[in-house]
């Protein structure tokens, strides 16, 4: 038996800008899925969370809409996003597209099984928001390409699955930096 959920708060009352409010609205999102509602205000208020959910309940705009308002706010402010797969990173990607049109917030996708050519030239026009798998950042880090050391912010989706994957030896380096 499922329990109807009813959000505490709305896209409107959630204290982010307001060319992101419009692009949630634009999105289709009326109101705030469980995990958006109980963590956005949280990331909000800049403290760490730690958020279990199924696929498809909403965890990437969870973490998305609060860090993009943050970066928003102060274009000094660097985001990574370390994920298992290539195909997450892109998905991360499309919604990080969606939520920060108009805002001129940019991100990279790290990835490997594909030309680290232009990957590098992206990191180059320092983005604000880096999106890798492990394998890749940790080739980047060790070619210099890329530092960490600006970087404050760090969101590791799907954590349990690249511990599966046996990437606790490269998160442990990357988080080291």
């Amino acid at each position: 038996q499922q329990v109807e959920f009813t959000p505490v708060n709305s896209f409107q009352d959630f204290a982010i800008n307001d060319t992101l409010k419009a692009n949630v609205l634009h999105k289709g999102y009326l109101q705030p899925m469980p995990i958006q509602d109980q963590v956005i205000p949280r990331i909000l208020e800049g403290k760490d969370i730690v958020g279990i959910a199924a696929t498809g309940t909403g965890k990437t705009a969870a973490f998305l809409l609060p860090l993009l308002n943050k970066v928003a706010a102060n274009r000094d402010e660097k985001v990574l996003i370390l994920v298992p797969t290539r195909e997450l990173a892109i998905q991360i990607q499309e919604e990080f597209t969606a939520f920060s049109r108009g805002m001129r917030i940019y991100a990279v996708v790290c990835v490997g099984g594909v030309g680290i050519g232009g990957q590098i030239h992206a990191i180059r026009r320092k983005p604000n928001f880096i999106i890798a798998t492990p394998g890749r950042l940790k080739d980047l880090i060790k070619r210099r390409v890329i530092g960490l050391a600006h970087c404050a912010n760090v969101v590791l989706d799907e954590a349990d699955r690249m511990l599966d994957m046996g990437f606790i030896e490269d998160i442990k380096m990357i988080l080291a930096l």
